[in-house]
Formats: C-alpha cells, sequence, structure tokens
C-alpha cells in the first residue's frame, strides 16, 4: 500500500535538517476526553521554535480519524506538519497506529473498544502501517505481556517510552523494559489540553528526513528514532 502525502505534509523540507522531531502522541476536541484545538497546539508551535527546533505533531484521536480540510490550512500559516494517526482501544490496552490506510479501516472498525490485538498489527503492518502499544504501564497489559514474552505481542518491536501523562515511574519501566528486551521506544505528550502542564513535553526525534506519514512509518521500522524530553519551560503559562 502506498501512501500519497497531503500538501500540508510536505510544507516543510525536511532534507536539510540533521533531525525531525515529531510529538508521535496528541489529542484534539475531537477526542471526547480533550477540549484543544487544533490551531491552539500550533500556536504553542510557534512560541516554542523560537527556542527549540519543533517540526510537528500526530493526532491519535481516540477511536476515530476525523480528517479536516482545515488541518491543511493550519499547517501553511503555521508552518507545521500535521499528521493523523488514530489510538485504538485493544484487549490488552491501547495501540497507536500510524500509517491508516482506507485498505486497513475496511478490515477494522477502529471505533470497537474490544479491537484483537494481534488482528490490529498484523493488518496495520500489511497494510503498509505500524502499531505501538502507548503507555504500557498506565492502563495497560502490554507492559506485563512483553515482559512475559507473550505470543500476541510477539510482532511488537516498538512501544511508547516516554509519555507526558505518565509518571516518572511508569516511563522509567518502559525504559527498563525496552533496556532487557531490546525494543526501541518513542515519545509523546498525549496531550489532552494546549498548554505547558499537557503539550510539548515529550517527542521522537527522527534522523531521516520526514515529508510524509510513509516516512515516518519508514523510519520507526528502520529504527532512525529516539524519544527527546522537551524543554517547555520556555511557554511560560500558556
Amino acid at each position: 500500500m502506498s501512501f500519497t502525502p497531503s500538501k500540508s505534509e510536505q510544507l516543510i523540507d525536511t532534507s536539510s535538517v540533521s533531525s525531525v522531531i515529531i510529538d508521535l502522541h496528541v489529542h484534539s476536541e475531537v477526542s471526547l476526553d480533550s477540549t484543544a484545538k487544533v490551531e491552539d497546539y500550533c500556536r504553542m508551535v510557534q512560541h516554542f521554535r523560537q527556542h527549540h527546533p519543533f517540526h510537528g505533531f500526530v493526532l491519535t484521536e481516540h477511536r476515530t480519524m476525523h480528517r479536516c480540510a482545515e488541518y491543511q490550512r493550519l499547517a501553511e500559516e503555521y508552518e507545521v506538519l500535521i499528521f493523523q494517526g488514530v489510538e485504538v482501544d485493544a484487549d490488552l490496552g491501547h495501540l497507536l497506529l500510524y500509517g491508516v490506510t482506507d485498505d486497513f479501516l475496511k478490515h477494522i472498525d477502529i471505533s470497537h473498544r474490544r479491537l484483537k490485538d494481534q488482528e490490529v498489527i498484523r493488518l496495520i503492518r500489511e497494510c503498509g502501517g505500524i502499531a505501538i502499544p502507548a503507555h504500557p504501564f498506565r492502563g495497560s497489559v502490554y507492559g506485563k505481556a512483553l515482559e512475559q514474552h507473550r505470543e500476541v505481542v510477539r510482532e511488537v518491536t516498538i512501544i511508547e517510552e516516554f509519555n507526558g501523562a505518565n509518571s516518572q515511574e511508569q516511563n522509567a519501566k518502559a525504559s527498563a523494559l525496552i533496556a532487557r528486551n531490546g525494543l526501541k521506544g518513542t515519545g509523546g505528550s498525549d496531550a489532552h489540553f494546549a498548554n505547558q502542564q499537557w503539550f510539548l513535553k515529550y517527542a521522537t526525534e527522527f534522523f531521516l528526513p520526514i515529508a510524509g506519514m510513509e516516512d515516518l512509518v519508514n523510519a520507526l521500522y528502520a529504527g532512525a528514532f529516539r524519544p527527546i524530553s522537551l524543554d517547555n519551560s520556555v511557554l511560560g503559562e500558556c
């Protein structure tokens, strides 16, 4: 399955930069437990980039793909990459899906709250995307399943290591699991509100150019990334 990056996904030419920094886990008001507007995130990025490099974020709404033309306008106005993934509910916990195609959506009802883990992980891979367990030690059994080397998570090679809504202990458990089992880790704010307490706390630094979702997925499979902590104190009390 091939991808055609949207116009908004090609606004920033990342071919000449040494790394690309993207928050892989962000929610907007489309998710029922969030009140954040996408434009408010863009304004915060604009402020943050006066002090630190930052390139974009992935909207991973709960159980829905909200394809909105307004995102392209915002991406152009603020010169920020705005990608779309989804956070789904599976039997063991939440999965962050990147590279969600129409073909995948024909087979999986992402609105369902008890999806079969192995089926989702296998199908997203076959359709050109990737599934990553979110916050594996908070409201999730993925961490324990990986520790016990259960067959259901045999194909999982990447987990969310740094999550902005986690406690330090929960993030530390993910880091320890990665070190013991040779996994890779991503970073994301898991923002639900557009303020300093939620957004621009963690992100993922990619070491390949990212012009669209296909590039992002390929970089994840290539292992060309690392999770990073962001110094969002420059935002003040916005």
